[in-house]
């Protein structure tokens, strides 16, 4: 049984910037690719929550990788799959508070 996914605004935030950000400097076919593997990866998760990285700094969070440019943090707890953030993996790794 699939579990229910929550977003924080932390995470939709991040998302919603990514793809504004998309929209505005490539094609429209990136930003809906980009969508696309979002709503793929979260609906795996919802299914397999377990198969992220545990992270480091604390270990009920977890990652995968979502672009080559994008790793998407969350969290599971019985019935829930919390999605966390999404961090740029290009940015200064210090600013990432899961890794």
């Amino acid at each position: 049984m699939a579990l229910t996914i929550k977003w924080t605004e932390i995470a939709l935030a991040d998302y919603k910037q990514i793809v504004d950000y998309l929209l505005q400097k490539w094609p429209f076919s990136v930003a809906l690719d980009f969508v696309n593997t979002v709503e793929t990866r979260v609906k795996t998760l919802a299914q397999f929550p377990g198969i992220g990285i545990i992270s480091q700094k604390e270990p009920g969070i977890r990652s995968i990788i979502l672009t080559k440019h994008n790793r998407l943090y969350y969290r599971f707890d019985n019935n829930l799959l919390e999605i966390l953030a999404i961090f740029d993996t290009r940015q200064y790794p210090g600013k990432n508070k899961f890794d």
